[in-house]
């Protein structure tokens, strides 16, 4: 998926929780690994569909409105001794 960097850190995973082109639920666990040029703040993301003639067509398509969380890992407490 590819975000904004200032305001998400490369290689974080995220679930998406959105619709495909053609309405089908999309949730899935991508990873933040690429920024795109208009991919501008907090809120926008652009995903990569692949390679051949299917692919290509989703991209222009895809204008869902959709969710997508931050999956960070839990902040250790202290140890007990």
């Amino acid at each position: 998926m590819a975000v904004d960097p200032a305001f998400l850190p490369l290689g974080v995973p995220v679930w998406l929780d959105t619709k495909a082109p053609d309405g089908t639920p999309l949730q899935r666990l991508m990873v933040a690994q690429d920024v795109g040029s208009a991919i501008k703040g907090p809120i926008r993301g652009d995903l990569f569909w692949g390679t051949g003639p299917r692919p290509l067509n989703l991209p222009g398509r895809m204008k869902s409105n959709g969710r997508y969380y931050v999956l960070l890992p839990k902040a250790a407490g202290p140890i007990a001794p």
